[in-house]
């Protein structure tokens, strides 16, 4: 079966030409042709219709050979051309060749010709798949480019080694630097050295066992200084021998949601603690509900024993009467005190604040417990700062958690052979907060269990002996400092005792 062929012939002899067509045919071919002999009709003739292959003299009247190819080039249309002379050297054809004719035939060897248009057309047609495979390549990588360059994640591409090869723009912008300088970064030029490690596992997972790793996250530090959250995912770049040769990944500024969950937490955080404040809250209102209703009970039986002991008293009593009716009114004034304390952690009287000088608090403090002090070889170490301190206090309460943090520590210090309180008064060096003072009272008795630093400020709990106190004292004395704008905590120090902090608010630093 005949092969068909549209063919344009440049030739200048209608001879010539027939005997193109009868070689072609003999060859194998049914060609359907058109002559041309000069430059404007080969133009009019590749604008108008399609071509399979040119034949083409090399010398005519009006034209030749090289001014054809030149025309065909002109146009950028992929049609092999081929020389067709009866009389061309060898220095010509080369320069056709050369030029961009596709090969040349001698008119006296027509024999050749079938052959060498199929080779041609073949050529022809392995440059066009070549072609059409190049710009389906172009518009893929196209598409990809497109794709990776309008996503916010960012694609990246590195060597076994860690050093990026390949990366699309939101990487660049993540980092903060150009394309220039980024190309060849290794991940540890961004990274601080945990993070680093992070990824070298990461990676090293993957290289192990193949499988992608989803869900890295790691920070990394941008040109600026700047620390963002990614997320990751890698897998493996393999050679067409299935070796690896690299990493690829998508890489996501999870930053915000990472500063996002953050916030929630501190929120859940805080709603606990208000909900912890308001329990406490409510449990105090409840024991305050209590302590009065108590502390009036008590006040009223004991009002009636004292005045009975007061009649005693009036009386001719034995020694041993009278030391009975001493011992029941001292236990009197201890009932007296518990109801007096019960009556003030219950109390909602408004406090009225005055300027003072905390010095002159520690002072009456100290002297009111110098005895037990003393009683207890309690060796006191302060030296009282030269000026003075101004706070806004009611003193008398002031001094009353003065008393009660010295007496505390002298019960933390029973049984050491060495007994040692230092009291110390600063200011601390916080520029954001409000100017204030600290009160320090330290001892070096047993301390404080860990689970009980914050137990040891609610009402009722202590660790005395029956009889030894109520555990109000700590309780009283932290409604005191909070009714002062202050604050108080304790923590265990390096004597192995504790330490009892206040803090108040300075007034006109």
């Amino acid at each position: 079966m005949e092969k068909p062929l549209r063919l344009l012939i440049v030739e200048d002899s209608e001879d010539d030409a027939l005997l193109t067509i009868l070689a072609l045919k003999k060859g194998g071919y049914d060609p359907v042709y058109e002559r041309v002999e000069d430059a404007g009709a080969m133009r009019k003739a590749l604008q108008e219709k399609s071509w399979n292959v040119i034949l083409c003299d090399y010398q005519m009247p009006q034209f030749n050979g090289l001014a054809a190819i030149a025309i065909l080039k002109e146009t950028g249309i992929d049609i092999p051309l081929i020389i067709v002379s009866g009389a061309i050297g060898e220095e010509t054809a080369v320069e056709c060749m050369r030029f961009g004719a596709c090969d040349y035939i001698m008119k006296s060897n027509l024999s050749r010709l079938a052959s060498a248009i199929e080779r041609e057309l073949k050529e022809a047609e392995s440059r066009l798949q070549r072609k059409r495979a190049e710009e389906a390549l172009r518009e893929s990588e196209e598409r990809y480019r497109t794709i990776l360059e309008n996503i916010e994640d960012g694609y990246f591409e590195v060597d076994i080694a860690g050093n990026l090869t390949f990366f699309s723009d939101p990487v660049c912008r993540m980092v903060g630097i150009t394309r220039a300088e980024m190309m060849g970064m290794n991940n540890r030029q961004y990274t601080d050295k945990e993070n680093s490690q992070i990824l070298y596992q990461a990676f090293n997972k993957v290289f192990r066992t193949g499988e992608p790793s989803k869900g890295v996250d790691y920070e990394i530090i941008g040109k600026d200084g700047t620390k963002l959250y990614i997320e990751s995912s890698v897998s493996l770049i393999r050679n067409a021998s299935g070796q690896p040769i690299g990493f690829r990944g998508i890489m996501r500024n999870i930053t915000e949601h990472k500063q996002a969950e953050k916030e929630v937490v501190e929120t859940l955080q805080q709603l606990q603690e208000t909900r912890d404040m308001l329990i406490q809250f409510e449990k105090h209102a409840a024991v305050g509900r209590l302590a009065t209703g108590v502390a009036h009970e008590l006040l009223n039986p004991a009002s009636i024993i004292s005045s009975q002991l007061q009649f005693m008293e009036d009386e001719t009593l034995t020694d041993q009467a009278r030391e009975s009716v001493r011992i029941c009114r001292e236990q009197l004034q201890r009932i007296a005190k518990i109801s007096h304390d019960l009556l003030q952690s219950s109390a909602k009287k408004p406090t009225v604040l005055v300027g003072g000088d905390l010095r002159r608090v520690i002072e009456v403090g100290l002297q009111m417990t110098e005895r037990r002090r003393k009683e207890d070889h309690v060796q006191v170490e302060y030296d009282p700062p030269p000026a003075v301190i101004p706070v806004k206090m009611e003193r008398d309460r002031l001094v009353k958690v003065m008393v009660n943090l010295i007496l505390n520590a002298c019960d933390a210090m029973t049984g050491n052979d060495s007994k040692r309180m230092i009291i110390a008064v600063y200011r601390p060096e916080v520029s954001s907060r409000r100017p204030s003072v600290r009160l320090i009272v330290a001892d070096n008795g047993h301390g404080i269990l860990a689970g009980e630093l914050d137990k040891i400020f609610e009402p009722f709990f202590t660790r005395k002996d029956p009889g030894k106190g109520t555990g109000l004292g700590l309780s009283v004395s932290k409604g005191i400092i909070q009714e002062h704008g202050g604050t108080i905590h304790a923590e265990n120090n390096d004597m192995g005792g504790a330490s009892f902090i206040v803090e108040l608010p300075l007034d006109h630093p």
